[in-house]
């Protein structure tokens, strides 16, 4: 999920549990306590999608995981810029 609106509406979904929270600690402690886990939750969710976007950010990654990519590709890159060299220059001799 790369939603931009997803944040928010953790953010938001904790802000409302939290003052939830507040008014039903003295009319129903029980939902209070659904509430305050609501919180917990949203808050968890919140960090795990900020982490998750910090680390699909970082450049360090990002090269490594390129660098990799570039060592299994080479070979058949080399091979195929010598065929096409080759073909250039025989069409050249041929002119």
């Amino acid at each position: 999920m790369n939603s931009p609106l997803l944040p928010a509406a953790l953010f938001m979904s904790l802000v409302v549990s939290v003052s939830a929270a507040v008014p039903l600690a003295s009319l129903a402690p029980v939902l209070a306590i659904v509430a305050l886990f609501g919180a917990v939750a949203s808050l968890a969710g919140l960090i795990f999608v900020v982490l998750r976007a910090d680390l699909s950010y970082d450049p360090h990654r990002h090269l490594t995981q390129t660098l990799e990519r570039f060592d299994e590709r080479w070979p058949k890159f080399e091979r195929d810029f010598w065929a096409h060299v080759d073909s250039r220059d025989a069409a050249h001799h041929l002119d």
